[in-house]
This record gives structure tokens, sequence and C-alpha cells, in this order.
């Protein structure tokens, strides 16, 4: 057996797709720092970055993006 990297699509880094993960979630900027352990500016500079690389103009444009593309990460198994 062998281990295939494959990118993300849109040319999403791993932490764009943690945080559109969670934007699609509804959590706000602080929220999704405090969540991830980033100053809320960085998450600021994740979602521009994702507006432009999804080609979208609202975060609620970015979270229907997501869905259609399948570009949401799996929620962790709750126990």
């Amino acid at each position: 057996m062998t281990e295939t990297v494959i990118p993300w699509p849109f040319g999403l880094t791993v932490r764009e797709a943690q945080v559109l993960h969670l934007v699609a979630s509804g959590l706000s900027n602080p929220q999704i720092a405090a969540s991830l352990r980033i100053s809320p500016r960085t998450v600021s500079t994740h979602v521009e970055h994702l507006l432009e690389k999804l080609n979208c103009i609202s975060r609620s444009q970015l979270a229907v993006s997501a869905v259609r593309a399948n570009v949401l990460l799996l929620d962790e198994p709750t126990t």
C-alpha cells in the first residue's frame, strides 16, 4: 500500500481548510482564533485569502461554496 498526498482544492493550505470549516460552522473570527490558538488578525488574513481563492464576497458565500465543493473537514467523533 502506498500513500498519495492529494492537494486541497482551490490551492488551500491546511490552515485555510481548518478556518474554512470553522467559518462554515458559523464561528466568528475571535472564536476561530481561540479554537486554533492563533490571533484574530491571523484569522482575518486567512478569511481574506479564502474569499479570494474561492472567489466569494461574503462568509456565507464561503460556507455555501465549501459545502458545494465538498471540502469541509469531518467533525471529530464524539463519545
